[in-house]
């Protein structure tokens, strides 16, 4: 294999968000055999890079599950390619979320979340308080930090060049409740739709995927996506799995993407599951 290409919640950062140095390690001697580290997520590009520590050697990244795609230019990424919603498909889903008091986080390609400051008051009863069972600790930290941070709560939202809506709550029948009606929308309206854990639901722009993303950016490499291994853990990996040469499960995975791997790591996320396999699949 020429490259590998990571999902990053679930495969490569644990439950609390994070990389763990074993894996910033393998990750480092991966590449200094000369292959490339690529990273495909649901992760907008701010996302990504606010957690990815300096020593990791990334390639590029297709970023926002396949809206928008990144190479490495020099000390930085430059974006080889950006897709967005329509401003009609964003205001009717967003007018259904906020009749329905689903909390809400908008993302442009180069923007940090962004929510309307009128519908603080029902997001603090929705996201705030103690932490339910199943809600991963990273994503209840960032919540709280969603209501602390000022920057994220705007009086106007950038409807035109919105590629990503994510939507998340404590309570799992409000966010089935949500995922229900976002499926029977889909179609209609164009998007593509994806729960990457118990207490979300996110859209982006139908046709638009971690596979043809990975299409986009290997062709600045020269190589084939038949040369990339594959690795993740949810429903939004599925579309990189069908591109890709070799594809990998976590352990953690939910059955859909176990189905479709060619094998399963023996450790989850939160047992360095990504480091060991790479140590035993590349490096020894």
């Amino acid at each position: 294999m020429k490259a590998i290409a990571l999902d990053m919640d679930g495969t490569i950062l644990d439950n609390r968000g994070e990389f763990t140095p074993r894996l910033i390690e393998a990750l480092r001697k991966v590449h200094e055999k000369g292959i490339l580290v690529f990273f495909a997520t649901g992760r907008t590009k701010g996302e990504i890079l606010r957690v990815t520590p300096d020593e990791v050697p990334l390639s590029g990244f297709v970023a926002a599950s396949g809206m928008s795609i990144y190479n490495r230019e020099g000390d930085g990424y430059e974006r080889i390619a950006s897709y967005h919603f329509e401003r009609p498909v964003v205001e009717e889903v967003l007018k259904a979320a906020r009749d329905r008091e689903i909390y809400y986080e908008t993302y442009t390609a180069e923007s940090s979340s962004k929510t309307l400051k009128a519908d603080y008051e029902y997001s603090a009863r929705d996201i705030g308080g103690p932490k339910p069972e199943g809600l991963l600790d990273y994503e209840h930290t960032l919540l709280l930090q969603a209501l602390e941070n000022e920057a994220q709560w705007v009086d106007e939202l950038n409807m035109d060049e919105i590629l990503k809506i994510f939507f998340i709550s404590k309570h799992v029948e409000k966010i089935d409740a949500w995922f229900d009606y976002l499926d029977a929308e889909k179609d209609r309206l164009g998007f593509a739709l994806y729960k990457t854990s118990r207490h979300n639901s996110e859209i982006m722009l139908a046709g638009r995927d971690k596979g043809t993303g990975l299409e986009t950016l290997v062709k600045e490499y020269g190589i084939s996506t038949e040369d990339v291994h594959a690795i993740g853990d949810s429903m939004n990996d599925l579309p990189l799995f069908e591109v890709a040469g070799k594809n990998t499960a976590m352990q953690n995975s939910v059955e859909s993407v176990i189905s479709a791997a060619d094998d399963i790591t023996e450790f989850s996320c939160d047992e360095d599951g990504l480091a060991k396999y790479l140590e035993k699949t590349y490096l020894t």
